[in-house]
């Protein structure tokens, strides 16, 4: 009867230390993963704000964009995201904060832009600095 005790604490105690090693283990590729999509997709994103990002590769295509009076940065990197000149109008309204300039100021007209200009072509042309 001893002896069945035993045995039944020890297949216990291996179950407990097995199970307890799946669960460390599966919590760990959880966090390996989840750092690795977070590191993956921060880097992504500053390259969107600091690299040469284009929507399409040259020739690309012309569209016509209009900045009208009292538009605000935002809302014009919303709309050249809808119309498909650029990919990302969150990392386009922060690189235009970022500027070395100290005010830039939208332009209002009628632009024709291409799917192939880099953000920052884009807005040399709909904005001027002080």
């Amino acid at each position: 009867m001893l002896q069945k005790t035993d045995n039944r604490k020890n297949m216990l105690f291996l179950l407990r230390g097995s199970l307890s090693l799946i669960v460390n283990s599966l919590i760990l590729i959880v966090v390996f993963y989840g750092t690795f999509y977070l590191c993956h997709s921060g880097y992504n994103f500053c390259y969107e704000i600091f690299g040469p990002v284009v929507a399409e590769e040259p020739p690309g295509q012309d569209k016509v964009f209009e900045v009208k009076d009292g538009d605000d940065m935002y809302g014009v990197a919303k709309r050249l995201e809808k119309d498909g000149i650029i990919t990302n109008s969150a990392a386009f309204y922060i690189r235009t904060k970022l500027m070395d300039e100290d005010k830039i100021i939208l332009r209002a007209d009628i632009y024709t832009l291409n799917t192939s200009m880099d953000y920052e072509t884009i807005i040399d042309q709909i904005t001027f600095k002080e």
